[in-house]
């Protein structure tokens, strides 16, 4: 027996198994990059960025330097929480989804601001005790335990009341228990707050977001003229991030309106043409409405802009059994 053979193949099995199994909790190669700002658009220096698989719950974390840039490397494929605190400012996150495959994840920039304790009478911020309990609540929401994650989005706020932007996660919850009137009152007191500041909605995210959710929340009462007149305030007013685009398109599609889906995975691709989810959706979408020639050609698309991701093989696989039914 040719014990050297033996002994590489079973360095390489290990390292096979090592490599899988680093996948597998969320960490891979993927690279995600951007920016911290203040209001009145300089860098911010020492923000503390966390991004967490939502599926693994796996954290990653960087600071930003002098210029506010960042980026955390390692990432495996999924969808991120990416969140940017600063003692002194108010938390803020973003969802994406990120490929360890390609290169151009799209960049995450954030705008941090103050918080005025004096003046609102709100006590200091602790980062580190704040950011805990709100992570636990949104592990909680993420596992399905909405109730469990309302308790911790409350005591968050009980030791940061003025940070309005909970209010958000807080109706996320009330929304999947289906209690929906609570739910909308927790999107419009985002709204309210806004207002109350002095702030616009033009260009603000979290506006965009809490607008976004109403939408959802009345397209699952089956009001669906009403649910789109606040999806597409949303898009107006943060109209150049293809996430928020695509995420529209994922209600829209969840909700079974799929020529609605269509029109704002479009959008995403406009926005961003090099980011390779939103070809594959379509091409779902495309294929829901028995349009094969469109879903196999955005699934190419797809194949082609991210040919490492996971999906990839099985949408090969499909792609030859679509062509079939195009000929027929």
């Amino acid at each position: 027996m040719n014990y050297k053979k033996l002994f590489t193949f079973i360095i390489a099995a290990m390292l096979i198994f090592s490599l899988s199994a680093w996948a597998q909790q969320g960490r891979g190669r993927g690279r995600i990059h951007g920016t911290v700002k203040d209001e009145a658009g300089n860098p911010i220096e020492g923000a503390k960025i966390v991004a967490q698989h939502l599926e693994f719950n796996t954290t990653f974390e960087s600071k930003s330097d002098e210029k506010g840039n960042w980026a955390i490397a390692g990432l495996g494929t999924g969808f991120f929480r990416i969140t940017a605190t600063k003692e002194g400012y108010a938390p803020v996150y973003h969802e994406m989804r990120v490929s360890q495959f390609s290169r151009n994840n799209p960049p995450v920039h954030f705008t941090l601001k103050k918080v005025q304790a004096r003046t609102l009478g709100a006590p200091a911020i602790d980062d580190e005790a704040s950011l805990a309990i709100f992570e636990e609540g949104n592990n909680l929401f993420d596992q399905g335990n909405y109730q469990e994650a309302v308790t911790k989005f409350e005591a968050f706020l009980s030791k940061n009341p003025t940070l309005y932007h909970v209010y958000i996660n807080l109706g996320n919850c009330y929304r999947e228990m289906g209690d929906y009137e609570k739910a909308l009152q927790y999107y419009q007191s985002v709204l309210d707050k806004i207002k109350e500041g002095g702030g616009e909605f033009a260009g603000n995210e979290v506006a965009a977001r809490a607008l976004a959710n109403i939408g959802h929340v009345y397209i699952k009462q089956g009001d669906f003229a009403k649910g789109q007149e606040y999806l597409k305030q949303a898009i107006d007013i943060f109209p150049q991030d293809e996430t928020l685009a695509f995420n529209v398109a994922e209600i829209y599609f969840k909700e079974r309106q799929i020529d609605e889906a269509i029109k704002y995975y479009q959008l995403a691709i406009q926005i961003k043409p090099d980011w390779a989810p939103p070809y594959r959706q379509i091409g779902y979408a495309y294929l829901n409405k028995a349009d094969y020639q469109n879903a196999v050609d955005n699934l190419k698309k797809f194949v082609e802009l991210a040919p490492d991701d996971p999906q990839t093989p099985t949408i090969r696989n499909l792609i030859p059994k679509l062509e079939e039914l195009i000929k027929k």
